[in-house]
């Protein structure tokens, strides 16, 4: 979890992740995204998905300050998982 401001609020990586430049570059791509969907039209922004060799890599929006991230093992459904994060948004929100 990292706040607006690129902080690292929570996490729970794996060794050898750099959670701290996660954060500062998950809030840049985010802030990017929303600006994105706004040029487009396309409302206020919900998830993020990245899709890379070594597994997909979830942004979601939790409130005006927090974005949750989420990286996920490769080669699985993400539907699941996308559902599982849009609909406990608003008790990990409470939870901050």
């Amino acid at each position: 979890m990292v706040s607006e401001d690129g902080l690292l609020v929570h996490d729970h990586l794996g060794a050898g992740l750099d959670g701290e430049a996660i954060a500062a570059l998950a809030v840049t791509l985010h802030r990017h995204a929303a600006q994105f969907g706004a040029a487009a039209d396309g409302g206020g922004l919900g998830a993020v998905v990245l899709e890379f060799d070594r597994g997909p890599a979830i942004l979601r929006t939790l409130d005006d300050r927090h974005t949750l991230v989420v990286l996920a093992v490769p080669d699985h459904d993400l539907g699941p998982l996308l559902y599982d994060i849009r609909s406990a948004r608003a008790a990990l929100a409470r939870g901050l």
